[in-house]
C-alpha cells in the first residue's frame, strides 16, 4: 500500500545530506538559478522540516528572487522592501503590546496581517506557536500563567549592571534561536548573520543580546551538570567535557562552584518534571526513549500496547503522549487511539506526538492534517523529541 521500504538514515547521515543540499543551494544561486535553489531547499526541508537555516536561506532566496524580477508595468507596484519591512515591524511591535496585555487572539490578528504583506515570515510562524501556547497555558491554569515545578535559581542570568532584559515575546524567541546556534558549542558565521537580522527586525540591542546569550550558555552548563551528576559521580570523560563547555561559554571558577553546588542541592529531593506516556511496541526504542525522558527527570509511564495505554492513562493521567502509528496485525492503531483519547473529556487536550518511519511520509502529513501536535520521523532524535517534549509543555 505504501511502496517498499525505504533504508532509514540515521542523525548524522541526516545532517550531512541536508548540508549537502544547503550547499547546493548556495552554489545555484551564485548562478542566478533560484528555482533550481529553491528545489534543493525543499529537499533539505524534506528530511527534516523545522531546520532553522534552511527556512532562513530559503527566505532569503525567495527575497532575492522577488527583487530581481523583470518588473511589470502592467501590474500595480506593490511596496517597496523597506515599506514592507517597517508595516512588518509595526505589526511585530502592536502584537508585542497585546501579548503584553494578554490580549492573544487580537495578537494573533495582527500577525495574520504580517502574513498578508509576508505569506512565508518564519518569524511571525515562531510568534504564532508562542500564542497559541500562551492560551493554551491560560485555559489550563487560569490566573497561574507560566507557574511551573520550582527550580534552583540560574546563575548569572542578568550578569551585566543596569542592563534589565524586556519581558517580551521576541526576546524569548531570540532566546530560543540563541540555544540552537550555541547547540554544538560555536556560532557559525552563517549562524551569527541570521541572528543579526532577527536583532534588526525585533529591535533587540548589543546589550540585550549580551545578556541573554550568557542566559543561554549558563541554563546550558547547568543542564550539562544534571546530566553529568545523574548518577551520583562525574567521570574523567564528564569533567574533560565540562571543562571544554566552561571555556567556550566563559563560566567563571566560582561560577561553576556555585552552579554545581545548586545542583547537587536541587537532586536531592527533585520532582518529576512531568508525566509522559509512551506507546511504542518496539521495546529496544521504547527503552533508549525511556531511559532519555528519565535522564531528563520526566516521569516515563510505558506501554507496547495501544489498548493497554488506554487503561494506563485513565489511572495516571499523563501530560502528553508520545505514540507510534503503525502497530503488529491485530492490534489497534495510532489513529484509532487519537480518535479514542479525543472521546475522552479528561484526555481530549493532552497533546500527542506520533512517531512514524522515514518512508511513510504520507501518514505524516495525514496526522498534522488531524490535528495531531507534532509527528516525527524514526529513528527518533532523542534531543529533537525532548526540546519537542519542553517546548509543548512550557518547560525550562
Amino acid at each position: 500500500m505504501f511502496g517498499n521500504k525505504a533504508t532509514t538514515i540515521s542523525p548524522d547521515q541526516q545532517k550531512e545530506l541536508i548540508t549537502r543540499h544547503l550547499r547546493a543551494a548556495d552554489e545555484l544561486v551564485r548562478a542566478r538559478n533560484f528555482d533550481g535553489a529553491l528545489e534543493e531547499i525543499r529537499k533539505a526541508l524534506n528530511i527534516d522540516p523545522k531546520h532553522s537555516l534552511a527556512r532562513s536561506f530559503q527566505q532569503r532566496i525567495l527575497l532575492i528572487q522577488k527583487q530581481t524580477a523583470p518588473a511589470d508595468d502592467h501590474k500595480p507596484k506593490g511596496p517597496s522592501q523597506e515599506e514592507m519591512t517597517a508595516m512588518i515591524s509595526q505589526h511585530f511591535a502592536v502584537a508585542e503590546q497585546m501579548i503584553a496585555k494578554r490580549m492573544y487572539q487580537d495578537a494573533l490578528k495582527k500577525i495574520a496581517e504580517v502574513y498578508a504583506v509576508d505569506p512565508g515570515n518564519h518569524f511571525a510562524k515562531a510568534y504564532s506557536d508562542r500564542i497559541e501556547q500562551l492560551i493554551l497555558e491560560q485555559e489550563q491554569l487560569g490566573t497561574k500563567l507560566f507557574s511551573r515545578e520550582a527550580t534552583a535559581p540560574h546563575p548569572a542570568a542578568e550578569d551585566i549592571p543596569g542592563v534589565v532584559v524586556p519581558d517580551r515575546g521576541s526576546i524569548e524567541m531570540y532566546e530560543e534561536l540563541l540555544k540552537e546556534a550555541w547547540f554544538d558549542g560555536k556560532v557559525t558565521p552563517e549562524e551569527e548573520v541570521q541572528l543579526k537580522e532577527v536583532r534588526d527586525v525585533f529591535a533587540i540591542t548589543d546589550e540585550e543580546h549580551a545578556v541573554v546569550e550568557k542566559r543561554v550558555k549558563t541554563r546550558s552548563y547547568i543542564e550539562a551538570l544534571k546530566l553529568a551528576w545523574k548518577d551520583g559521580v562525574i567521570s574523567d570523560m564528564e569533567r574533560s567535557v565540562l571543562d571544554i563547555m566552561r571555556r567556550r561559554y566563559g563560566i567563571t571558577p566560582e561560577e561553576h562552584a556555585e552552579t554545581e553546588h545548586m545542583v547537587q542541592e536541587a537532586k536531592k529531593g527533585t520532582k518529576p518534571r512531568a508525566r509522559i506516556l509512551l506507546v511504542e511496541p518496539d521495546k529496544t526504542a521504547m527503552v533508549t526513549m525511556m531511559k532519555a525522558l528519565q535522564a531528563r527527570n520526566f516521569e516515563v509511564v510505558i506501554t507496547s500496547r495501544a489498548e493497554d495505554a488506554l487503561q494506563v492513562m485513565i489511572r495516571q493521567i499523563p501530560k502528553l503522549i508520545v505514540c507510534e502509528t503503525v502497530f503488529p496485525a491485530g492490534m489497534m492503531d495510532g489513529f484509532a487511539f487519537y480518535k479514542k483519547v479525543q472521546e475522552h473529556p479528561a484526555l481530549k487536550t493532552t497533546p500527542i506526538f506520533f512517531m512514524t518511519d522515514a518512508h511513510r511520509q504520507n501518514i505524516a502529513r495525514a496526522a498534522m492534517r488531524m490535528g495531531l501536535d507534532l509527528c516525527l520521523t524514526k529513528p527518533i532524535d532523542i534531543e529533537l523529541l525532548i526540546a519537542a517534549i519542553e517546548g509543548r509543555l512550557l518547560l525550562k
